[in-house]
């Protein structure tokens, strides 16, 4: 049982290292696990900043999820705040490849159209530039 102890005292302690690259990432990792806990039933969530999300538990604010340098920290606001880190270990566990994922072909995509928004900027740019010419 003091094991458990320690791990837990460590989970509050030290957080959860989440190997994120950005702090775009953070944010977007944030709102997903916000999204992802409002449709879970008995909780609800809150974003009070792009990376910090207010865990509420039957309609009590029980704990406060922290993402900072890569690291998700929980600040237990209510001493029945236990569901709700199972509940966050749970996201982490099962989501957090997914979220990654996401996250990355979104940033790819959005990298690819503004690529191509330059190219066609640069064709647009280079024939006007030969028009003045003639």
């Amino acid at each position: 049982m003091s094991n458990d102890k320690e791990m837990i005292s460590n989970l509050l302690n030290f957080g959860i290292n989440l190997d994120l690259d950005s702090e775009e990432e953070e944010a977007f990792y944030a709102r997903c696990f916000a999204t992802w806990l409002m449709q879970r039933e008995d909780f609800d969530a809150e974003m009070t900043a792009d990376t910090v999300v207010q865990v509420y538990y039957h309609s009590e604010i029980v704990i406060q999820v922290v993402i900072s340098d890569s690291t998700l920290v929980l600040d237990p606001l209510s001493e029945s705040c236990f569901e709700s880190v199972l509940m966050i270990l749970r996201f982490v566990s099962e989501q957090h490849d997914d979220v990654r994922k996401e996250y990355k072909s979104l940033n790819n995509s959005v990298v690819d159209e503004h690529s191509i928004s330059e190219e066609d900027h640069d064709e647009n740019d280079s024939d006007e530039d030969s028009d003045e010419w003639i």
